[in-house]
């Protein structure tokens, strides 16, 4: 358990949701610990967020609204905020998303200097639908190495770190397209060990965007984006991980061929990718 004195910075990134940022916003307003600072940092919004930002920060000296007069991207506009933080510790939050009341202070009482950062479970939240963790639920908490990230994202879109170490790797990298969240936590894992995974759900991912709403990341290819990863970060991975991952891209490509398949299956004691194999010629 950590002292109750400490400052944790939140930054939460924006770009023209003006109703989403209140929502987001006054979740970390009403956190049951109050020693908090709030960066709204604002990409070049058209949509009121200036004004209204400007009023709510003169009304509550934690917030603090950073904005960029250009556009710049998620990963540069996330840096404003984490730059400029002061606290102890920090933590994100996407302008749609929703913190649970207790998740600052459940993160403070779970923290232990020898972890690189902590992450927590969270809500997949969809209109008419009933919410559903994303991590299947474990009583304990779950400790992984950089290891455990390098084909997937087991620490979530969020974590709970010192500052310094956040800072310390260079905040986001603003050449990232996709995948900006994954690539920073494995650079963080790497740097500064082990990471752990709380069992408790603290975060709401909510999914309540219009048809018509623009995702610039989600326009970028997910198979280019996890080539991206690999060679961006070529001295985590190792020459053969570095081949389980072009092995894997090839899968979602439905161009594996068969000798990979068969070496893989084994090597994984699972027959999914020859079974993957099998369907990619039964579906053409």
């Amino acid at each position: 358990m950590i002292e109750q004195s400490s400052k944790v910075s939140v930054y939460i990134s924006t770009h023209n949701r003006l109703d989403r940022l209140k929502r987001a916003l006054n979740s970390v307003v009403n956190q049951d610990y109050n020693n908090i600072e709030i960066l709204v940092c604002d990409d070049a919004s058209s949509d009121g967020t200036y004004d209204y930002m400007t009023e709510r920060a003169t009304k509550d000296p934690r917030i603090i609204y950073l904005r960029n007069e250009n556009n710049k991207g998620a990963c540069a506009t996330r840096n404003l905020g984490i730059f400029y933080a002061t606290g102890k510790f920090i933590t994100g939050l996407d302008d749609d998303d929703e913190f649970t009341s207790d998740r600052i202070s459940n993160f403070l009482n779970s923290w232990d200097d020898r972890y690189s950062f902590i992450c927590c479970n969270f809500i997949n939240r969809y209109p008419n639908i009933n919410d559903k963790a994303y991590y299947a639920t474990h009583n304990k908490a779950l400790i992984f190495d950089h290891k455990k990230i390098l084909f997937e994202n087991e620490a979530s879109n969020q974590i709970f770190t010192l500052t310094s170490r956040l800072k310390d790797i260079g905040g986001f990298d603003v050449s990232v397209r996709r995948l900006q969240d994954w690539d920073t936590w494995l650079r963080l894992s790497f740097t500064f060990g082990n990471f752990v995974r709380l069992p408790h759900v603290t975060y709401i991912m909510n999914h309540d965007h219009l048809p018509t709403e623009n995702r610039v990341s989600r326009e970028y290819k997910i198979t280019d984006a996890l080539l991206e990863l690999v060679h961006r970060n070529h001295f985590i991975y190792s020459k053969k991980e570095k081949e389980y991952m072009f092995f894997l891209v090839s899968t979602m490509q439905k161009n594996a061929d068969f000798k990979s398949s068969i070496y893989w299956s084994i090597k994984n004691m699972n027959v999914k990718f020859f079974i993957k194999y099998l369907l990619q010629y039964t579906h053409q």
